[in-house]
Parts: structure tokens; C-alpha cells; sequence
């Protein structure tokens, strides 16, 4: 064999699981078709669009700033300019993710089209080939395009195209209501794009609280960006300069469209015979995949689709291909939502925690009686907390923290908080009455829990 482990696909996933199986003493060898690693976060995702939504937010307090006179007039902006910034911040970040870092510790990089031609063979570009022990697939995922009467026949952007735009659009249609539609919709109105959402669901961000949805939908509404709910576009068509949407509530006429409904699998061109499920390569809780010589990690095994996950699938892939048994622990998982404010998750939403336990109960705190989101001039959002009882002990110190959705400021830092109080099954008293530093965004999650312990209720403010 040429090598211990052969790992394919050169984003986070990848990247960590070759790390990890070179750290414990395998020869490795990673295979990526671009002509570049990093992968989708770096050049198509997190990063740029986190870039976009900086600049944008620099907009908006810009115009905050003229309305409260303390600029005399908003300046114009330049979308060039924009873009060229996000360029220049992906091109730092990725150089931390050049072949030569790789190299450097003994991993080969391959640039190449790779495709199985036998259990352990894998065939480069047609023109030669490699062997290998075992496999980790780290392949990622792609835009799911939804099968609407002419899109396919029509242009229209993706994540990973969106970022090559040279010009704002005048009106930007956004099919989807998640978490990327809504952050680059409320990015291109903030620069001054027209914008208008789609979301065939009747809410926004249907895997975090109703709450969360409604208070975002509330926001985005109130910058301006059309917000159609429960409207199932039927036909797409293309009119000249112009893109055409019949939905069941009337058409919308846009310059461009971005399609941000969802993403697929990528491993079913691989020639290797797996149990897939919706293109999506299925692992256990050691990411063994049907074929006991083969791993995966990352966004083609269909679950959570965050570089974090990402991360910590690779290591474990990489360490299992490696020859270690390390086990997932996916119990315990943050999500955020990069709009204004932002919207962070972490554990069950409170119907998930009424299925699973008894004696629940849920606890909302405003931001508007936080102090640092007053001064901020951003009271928009709230931090609910979900706690059930613990066996034998009950609801002893205010009960176990089992769920936790913050909308505010910050709230993807905030999150991290709760996730380790759920991770580490901390009294919610105890939380409460953990000195946090004033006037801190981080207030607001101690506010909260104060509502919940008995001990903490006199940190609460008084309405």
C-alpha cells in the first residue's frame, strides 16, 4: 500500500482528519480536486460571508449615526471595494491553509479529480493511481437547487457564486429562509440592495424556538427586506436583464437570484459502494461508514452542516483511520445565525424538551432589560432558557439547563456559556449566581438565570 490512510477532501473536515492521522503515525495522503485546500468555509462560506455582513454592518451604524446627527451625511459606499476587502480577509485566513503547511509534516497533497477503482485503489485525474489502507471521505456537500418549474434554465447564484459579484444588485430575490439566506439578505439590503425572501415554510429558521423566528422576522421586516412566508414559488423565468418568481402569493421580479435552500450530498460519484442516504454517507458514533476500511466526516454525512461539526468529525475520523478508537460526542452542539441581532442555539428547543423529560419549564428574559444592549441602543431579542428536573434531585437549584436560544448581541458568544452548563449538567442557580462582569452582554444569560433559581430571583429586574 502507498499509504496508511488516503483522505479525501481538502476543507476543515479533511484538512483536521489528515492532521490527526499523521499526529498518531500514519503516512497520509490528502487528495482535494481544487487547486486550493480550505474548502467551502474558507473561499465559499463562513468566511466571506462573515467579511460581507462586517462591512455591512458598518453601513448600518453609519446611517444610525446620521440620524442621530452625529454624522452629518451618510456617504455613499463602493461594492467593488466591498468585495475586495472580503477577498483580501479570505486570503489571509487561507494561508493558513497552504499545501506547504501540510507538506511540512509529512502529508502529501494531491491536487486531483479522484474516483475508486477498487476497494483500495484510487484512480487520479485517469492518469494514475494511489493505494490505501484506509479512507476518510470529507467530500462536503453542495447547494440543493429545489426542483421548481425552470430554474434550472435560468442564472442564479450560490454560496459559493454570490461572492463574485461585481456590481450590488438593484433587486436581490433570496429563495430560502434559513440561516445563509437571511444573513446575506439582510447583507445586500444593508449595502442598498432592494431584497426579498422566499421561504416556502410559514416562519423563519424552523430548527431554532418560534421565538427566535418571530423576532428576526420582525427586524428584518423593519430594515425593509420583503419577507414572503409560506409562499411556494411554482415557476421561475428569465426576461432579458430580468428574473421572474411566480409564487402562490403573486410574482416577484428580481435582477438576481440566490438560491439558499439547503444543501445535498457530494459522495455518490465517488465509485465506491456505501449506504448513502439522500446522497449523504451514513457513519456510526466511531464515523465508520458501511465499509469497515472507510470513514467520513464533515458536511457529506448529512448532519449538522457547521465547521465546528466539521472539525470534530475529522479528528475522530482521523484518529479511528489511524488505528484509535474515538467515539463522537454530538450531544452538545451551538448553532448561530449571523444576522442583527444575532441567533444562537444550543441543546433542545422547549417542544423537544417536553418530549424527552418531565417537570420542564422555560424562561424568557428580554434584552431590553439588559443594561449593555440599552447602551448599545439594541434591546431587539431575548435569551430563553429551558430547564427540566434531575433524577432524584428535581428541580434542586433551578434544575438542570437543558436548551438554550439567545437572540441579541453577541448571542454567538453568549451561547458558549449555556452550551458548557448543558455539556457539564450545571444548576441553573449556580450560573445565576456566578459573578459576571458589568455592564457585559453577558448579563443577560445571568438575568436569566436568576428568573429560573430561587436563590438568584433577587438579581432579576423588577418590571
Amino acid at each position: 500500500m502507498d499509504y496508511d490512510v488516503i483522505v479525501l477532501g481538502g476543507g476543515t473536515a479533511g484538512l483536521t482528519a489528515a492532521l490527526t492521522a499523521r499526529h498518531f503515525g500514519a503516512s497520509v495522503a490528502l487528495v482535494e480536486e481544487e487547486p486550493r485546500i480550505g474548502g467551502d468555509c474558507t473561499f465559499y462560506g463562513c468566511v466571506p460571508s462573515k467579511a460581507l455582513i462586517e462591512v455591512a454592518q458598518m453601513a448600518h451604524d453609519i446611517r444610525h449615526a446620521q440620524a442621530e446627527g452625529i454624522v452629518a451625511a451618510a456617504p455613499g459606499f463602493d461594492f467593488a471595494a466591498v468585495m475586495r476587502r472580503r477577498g483580501r480577509i479570505v486570503e489571509q485566513i487561507a494561508r493558513d491553509e497552504r499545501d506547504e503547511r501540510f507538506t511540512s509534516v509529512g502529508i502529501d497533497v494531491i491536487h486531483a479529480r479522484a474516483r475508486f477503482s477498487d476497494q483500495h485503489t484510487l484512480e487520479l485525474d485517469h492518469s494514475r493511481s494511489i493505494t490505501g489502507r484506509r479512507f476518510v471521505i470529507a467530500t462536503g456537500s453542495l447547494p440543493a437547487v429545489p426542483p421548481i418549474q425552470g430554474l434550472d434554465a435560468v442564472r442564479f447564484l450560490t454560496n459559493k457564486t454570490v461572492f463574485g459579484l461585481r456590481e450590488l444588485p438593484g433587486r436581490l430575490a433570496v429563495l430560502g429562509g434559513g440561516a445563509v439566506g437571511l444573513e446575506l439578505a439582510q447583507a445586500f439590503r444593508r449595502l442598498g440592495g432592494q431584497v426579498t425572501v422566499l421561504e416556502v415554510a410559514d416562519r423563519l429558521l424552523p430548527h431554532d424556538e418560534p421565538e427566535a423566528g418571530e423576532a428576526i422576522a420582525q427586524v428584518l421586516a423593519g430594515e425593509g427586506i420583503d419577507l414572503r412566508l409560506g409562499a411556494g414559488v411554482t415557476a421561475v423565468e428569465e426576461r432579458g436583464a430580468e428574473i421572474a418568481l411566480q409564487t402562490e402569493g403573486g410574482e416577484v421580479v428580481c435582477d438576481e437570484l440566490l438560491v439558499a435552500a439547503g444543501r445535498k450530498g457530494s459522495a455518490e460519484s465517488l465509485g465506491l459502494e456505501l449506504a448513502l442516504e439522500r446522497g449523504y454517507v451514513e457513519i456510526n458514533r466511531r464515523c465508520r461508514t458501511s465499509q469497515s476500511h472507510v470513514f467520513a466526516a464533515g458536511d457529506v454525512t448529512g448532519g449538522y452542516q457547521f465547521t465546528h461539526v466539521a472539525s470534530h468529525e475529522g479528528r475522530i475520523a482521523g484518529a479511528n483511520a489511524a488505528g484509535k478508537r474515538a467515539r463522537l460526542d454530538e450531544r452538545v452542539v451551538p448553532s448561530v445565525t449571523f444576522t442583527d441581532p444575532e441567533v444562537a442555539h444550543v441543546g433542545l428547543t422547549e417542544s423537544e424538551a417536553r418530549e424527552r423529560h418531565r417537570h420542564v419549564e422555560a424562561h424568557v428574559f428580554p434584552m431590553s432589560h439588559v443594561d449593555r444592549a440599552r447602551i448599545l441602543e439594541r434591546p431587539a431579542g431575548f435569551v430563553k432558557l429551558v430547564t427540566a428536573a434531575r433524577p432524584l434531585l428535581g428541580r434542586t437549584g433551578g434544575g438542570v439547563l437543558v436548551g438554550a436560544q439567545i437572540v441579541g448581541p453577541r448571542a454567538g458568544e453568549l451561547i458558549q456559556e449555556c452550551a458548557l452548563a448543558i455539556r457539564t449538567r450545571c444548576f441553573a442557580g449556580r450560573l445565576a449566581q456566578t459573578i459576571h462582569a458589568y455592564p457585559t452582554m453577558s448579563l443577560a444569560v445571568q438575568q436569566a438565570e436568576a428568573q429560573i433559581s430561587p436563590v438568584g430571583r433577587r438579581l432579576a429586574p423588577l418590571d
